[in-house]
């Protein structure tokens, strides 16, 4: 049994196909097999149902995969334990972030954080929260930029930031003729909101908890987006009001939509997020500083008595 064979079955597990798999892993197919099979023989017994399209991972293969992805990310903690003691930022980082964050804080860091670790490959994925707590666990992601508090066995979470929200209302809302809003004031029949799947959605409903029977908004059209931009655009041009986390509103000038909240204002706890065996603490930690380096200088790195910060049940159950 070798390292080699554990990360092709592994490949053929994750993609079930011999051909994907043999590619993924820079080889012919043949030898994938060939190895594969020895493997087995070694063993004693069948990690793969050939007959099934796509491949299917039996019983004791799935067990025997558990084990194999463990042995993986030790082998790959004692390389990452190596390079920690070099002080070496060297191969590659896989970061997971959710869209609600990704296109407003990535701009402000990445690019000086790639110069501060020149020989450092950053892959960056935007993806659901379920979706890098999912890649997160089978190693597939080093660290996770998302939203918390998340609960979740065997992943670590370092808070980052406090985020605070803010109204984005239409010319034709109540809410125009305010200069600043209450949580209390909110309809949530008037609130336009991002697609299921997206964690601002919830927290978002979480602060409009008022009801109102009256909505000034459309009854003829529901719309739900996958992104803030979209919704800011049906704004402009319907009624109502969204909520927009503070990164997303920079580029907004002087406009009598954005409103401020009361104290205490709503906000998220954004923080890194990572598995229990990841060993690139350097590599993290020089992460962690750019990002609060580049951060605005009125966003709170910790909780103020003026900040309310909005639980995620979604982050919870996911």
């Amino acid at each position: 049994m070798t390292i080699i064979q554990l990360s092709y079955i592994v490949a053929v597990d994750k993609y079930k196909n011999f051909g994907v798999a043999a590619q993924h892993c820079q080889i012919t197919q043949p030898t994938l097999s060939m190895q594969i099979q020895k493997l087995e023989e070694e063993l004693g017994v069948i990690l793969f149902d050939r007959t099934e399209q796509p491949i299917k991972t039996t019983k004791i293969g799935a067990t025997l995969l558990r084990q194999a992805k463990i042995i993986l990310r030790e082998v790959q903690s004692f390389s990452d334990l190596v390079s920690e003691e070099k002080d070496e930022a060297r191969g590659e980082i896989k970061i997971g972030v959710i869209p609600t964050i990704a296109p407003y804080l990535m701009p402000l860091f990445l690019r000086d954080f790639m110069k501060a670790n020149s020989e450092l490959k950053v892959i960056v994925e935007e993806l659901q929260t379920g979706q890098i707590l999912q890649k997160l666990e089978e190693g597939s992601l080093d660290l996770g930029l998302l939203v918390t508090p998340i609960e979740r066995e065997g992943l670590k979470t370092e808070p980052l930031f406090y985020e605070p929200f803010l109204a984005y209302v239409s010319e034709k809302s109540p809410l125009s003729k305010s200069n600043k809003v209450d949580q209390k004031d909110l309809n949530s029949g008037d609130l336009w909101l991002l697609t299921d799947g997206h964690c601002f959605r919830e927290q978002s409903l979480l602060i409009c908890k008022n009801r109102k029977k009256h909505s000034d908004q459309n009854k003829h059209l529901l719309f739900e987006s996958a992104s803030l931009e979209t919704l800011k655009r049906m704004i402009d041009q319907e009624t109502g009001f969204t909520l927009l986390p503070y990164l997303a509103t920079l580029d907004i000038k002087n406009s009598k939509k954005l409103k401020e909240f009361n104290h205490p204002v709503p906000a998220r706890e954004v923080s890194l997020i990572y598995n229990s065996y990841f060993r690139k603490n350097k590599i993290k930690e020089s992460l962690i500083e750019s990002i609060k380096e580049h951060l605005p200088p009125e966003m709170n790195t910790t909780v103020t008595k003026k900040v309310q910060v909005v639980d995620l049940p979604i982050g919870r159950n996911s």
